[in-house]
């Protein structure tokens, strides 16, 4: 996946069942920050869901086996949203 002009590969695993099923949640890779404007304490995941039609191309990845996933840029941690900003540096 590419955020921020970055390009790399991130490990996801796919979820069957419970809140997140249907969803492919990648490791914790990502630097968020708050709309407080406080950055995130940890790295945070992300929830990749399939794409409907009218998905804006440009947040459309796909995984190792050709399934089209579309980017979340919103994650919680400790119960607060955070967006997405980027690759979490030095991961």
């Amino acid at each position: 996946m590419e955020l921020g002009g970055v390009l790399r590969q991130v490990a996801a695993r796919y979820h069957r069942a419970g809140p997140l099923a249907g969803r492919l949640v990648t490791d914790a890779r990502f630097l968020a920050r708050s709309a407080f404007g406080g950055q995130c304490p940890v790295p945070v995941r992300m929830a990749l869901y399939r794409p409907m039609a009218g998905t804006d191309p440009r947040l459309i990845v796909v995984d190792d086996t050709g399934s089209r996933w579309v980017l979340s840029l919103t994650a919680r941690y400790d119960g607060a949203p955070y967006t997405i900003t980027g690759f979490h540096p030095g991961l």
